[in-house]
């Protein structure tokens, strides 16, 4: 079977647009892969994700109490060092209490309340 020059140029621009749409192909590949979220990724975050002021009191605390207790609060061997029924100890040490908290919810929320206080929407009389 012959084959004509337009058919020769066909292929080769075929061949050319096979190899174009690969490259593209693996460069979207190492540009998509996804990070581990954490505290690095918090700071690309606006306040405006989080819809309502997180409560420490009422939303914070007893993630802390069900999941650092009794070691972090009153009476505890750590809470003299770290108190986890003060605000600002979760904030101040927020990287590594986000690893020890290993439900995804609960991590979540502590991240939205550890942005929204270091974003400056903290409400007066959060911290005991």
């Amino acid at each position: 079977m012959f084959t004509t020059s337009s058919d020769v140029n066909y292929m080769l621009q075929f061949q050319e647009m096979k190899i174009l749409l690969i490259g593209i192909l693996i460069l979207w590949k190492f540009c998509s892969v996804s990070k581990v979220p954490g505290v690095q990724d918090m700071q690309n975050k606006t306040p405006e994700t989080t819809a309502d002021t997180i409560d420490f009191a009422k939303q914070v605390q007893p993630i802390m109490v069900s999941n650092c207790s009794p070691c972090h609060f009153p009476g505890g061997k750590m809470y003299s060092r770290l108190p986890f029924d003060k605000d600002t100890t979760i904030i101040n040490h927020s990287p590594g209490i986000l690893k020890r908290i290993k439900n995804k919810e609960q991590n979540s929320l502590l991240q939205n309340f550890i942005l929204q206080n270091k974003n400056g929407l903290r409400k007066e009389g959060h911290e005991k």
